[in-house]
């Protein structure tokens, strides 16, 4: 319980400035008409936030990376109005690559690997 503790408060902290975000800063009628400030603001805390909560679950920082990439580019397409079944599952594949090559491979349960004592021997 206490390594988590560490995990849980910067992921908060940073919903909370994402909450702060949404309740405080003037939201346009649409994401086109949005200026920079606005987007970064509202894209930047949202992306950390769910970086950081996916993190205490999969404890692998580069696949939470991909998923809310992924996931933040679902909303944006969402928004654009320009997602579809297509878009959906392209991007999927492209998150799911992504992940994929991020993956650990587990060198603890791979065989001992065999010490180089004959060359020692021949020389």
């Amino acid at each position: 319980m206490v390594k988590i503790i560490p995990k849980i408060i910067p992921s908060l902290f940073l919903w909370g400035i994402f909450g702060y975000v949404v309740l405080q800063i003037p939201y346009p009628e649409s994401i086109t008409q949005a200026n920079i400030i606005q987007l970064l603001s509202f894209f930047i805390p949202l992306f950390l936030a769910i970086t950081l909560t996916l993190n205490i679950f999969l404890k692998n920082i580069f696949i939470s990376t991909s998923l809310s990439l992924g996931l933040i580019f679902l909303m944006i397409l969402k928004s654009l109005d320009s997602l579809n079944l297509v878009t959906g599952i392209l991007t999927a594949i492209a998150v799911g690559l992504l992940a994929s090559y991020f993956r650990k491979i587990n060198l603890t349960k791979l065989p001992r690997i065999p010490r180089i004592t004959r060359l020692r021997k021949g020389i």
